[in-house]
C-alpha cells in the first residue's frame, strides 16, 4: 500500500471518529410513573389512596409494614399497582371515632415526662379490637389528637390488674409489663378464643393491578391455654362490677378492656390523669353497647 493510501485511510478514520464523537447521546428513558395502591377496609370501600396521599396515616404504616415481612413492600407494589384488602371493620372503626371524640373533653394538660417536659399536650385515647375468631384486626385507632399512634406506636406500663387474669390462666409471659393496646388486645383475645391463640393481622389479601392474587393471609392458630382455666377465668369476669354481663378487667385504670367470643377491644386514655377515672369504661362500655352489627 502506498503511503498516500495509508494516509488516506487514517484520514478518513479521523473524521468517522469525530462524527462519531459529535453525535449526541440517546436520551435517558423516561421513568415510569408509580401506579396507584389502593387499602380497602374488609367490606371493600376505599380507605386510603396512594395517588394524591402526601403522608401515610398510622393504620395506613401497620398494613405496609405487615406487608413488608411477606416481601411485598410499598415501592414494590407501587410498581406494579394493587389492592390491598385490610380487616379493618369499616364501620366499627368510623363508631370508635366518634364515641372518642364524643367522651373525650377538649382539655390540654401538660406533660412532665422527658424529653417534652413542660410541652402542651392534648388529652386523647386510643381503641384497638381484634376478632378472636380468626386474629384478624377490626379497629385500629391510634388517637384523635394528640398525633401519636397511641394503638400500637409506644409501649405503656400495665397495671397489675391487666395482667392477673392473663397469669391465672398459667401464662405470666403471655404479655410484657410494658405493651401497647394492639398487644394488650391480642392477649385477651386468646382468653376470648378460649385459650387458642392467632397472630393479629391488618390485611387478608392483595391483589396486583392485573387481578392476579399477590398474597393471602394464612390462618395459623395454636393452644396457648387450658381451655377450662379460661372458662372459669372467664366467668370471674363477667361478675366485675360494670362489666354488665361481659368480661372485663375493670379497675385498671387508665386503661379498659374486654370481650365478647366475637371481639376483644382495648381502650387506653391518653394523659388520663387529668380526668375522672371512669372515662376509660366509659369509652369501651358506649363502643360494645351501640357497636353495629
Amino acid at each position: 500500500m502506498t503511503r498516500g493510501a495509508v494516509l488516506a485511510l487514517v484520514l478518513a478514520a479521523l473524521v468517522v471518529g469525530y462524527v462519531v464523537w459529535q453525535r449526541p447521546e440517546a436520551p435517558a428513558p423516561k421513568p415510569v410513573p408509580p401506579k396507584e395502591v389502593v387499602l380497602q377496609y374488609a367490606d371493600g370501600s376505599t380507605m386510603w389512596r396512594s395517588t394524591g396521599a402526601w403522608k401515610q396515616p398510622p393504620i395506613v404504616q401497620r398494613v405496609f409494614a405487615e406487608l413488608g415481612t411477606a416481601a411485598l413492600s410499598f415501592d414494590s407494589l407501587r410498581g406494579t399497582g394493587g389492592v390491598v384488602r385490610t380487616t379493618i371493620d369499616a364501620r366499627a372503626q368510623t363508631f370508635a371515632a366518634a364515641v372518642v371524640g364524643r367522651l373525650i373533653p377538649p382539655l390540654r394538660v401538660i406533660d412532665t415526662s422527658a424529653p417534652t417536659r413542660g410541652r402542651p399536650r392534648e388529652l386523647d385515647a386510643s381503641v384497638t379490637a381484634i376478632d378472636p375468631g380468626s386474629g384478624r384486626v377490626r379497629v385500629y385507632l391510634p388517637g384523635l389528637s394528640s398525633g401519636d399512634d397511641l394503638a400500637g406506636g409506644v409501649r405503656k406500663e400495665l397495671p397489675a390488674a391487666l395482667a392477673e387474669p392473663l397469669a391465672t390462666a398459667a401464662a405470666p409471659n403471655a404479655i410484657e409489663e410494658r405493651a401497647t393496646p394492639l398487644n394488650v388486645s391480642a392477649a385477651y383475645a386468646t382468653l376470648a378464643a378460649r385459650g387458642v391463640q392467632r397472630e393479629p393481622h391488618f390485611v387478608t389479601s392483595v391483589t396486583a393491578a392485573n387481578g392476579s392474587l399477590l398474597y393471602e393471609a394464612a390462618d395459623t392458630t395454636k393452644p396457648a391455654f387450658a381451655t377450662d382455666r379460661v372458662d372459669r377465668i372467664t366467668a370471674s369476669l363477667k361478675e366485675k362490677p360494670g362489666c354488665d354481663g361481659t368480661a372485663c378487667v375493670p379497675g385498671a385504670f387508665p386503661w379498659m378492656v374486654g370481650y365478647t367470643p366475637k371481639l376483644a377491644v382495648t381502650v387506653y386514655v391518653e394523659q388520663a390523669g387529668a380526668v375522672d377515672a371512669g372515662l376509660p369504661m366509659l369509652i369501651w362500655q358506649e363502643f360494645l353497647k351501640e357497636l353495629p352489627a
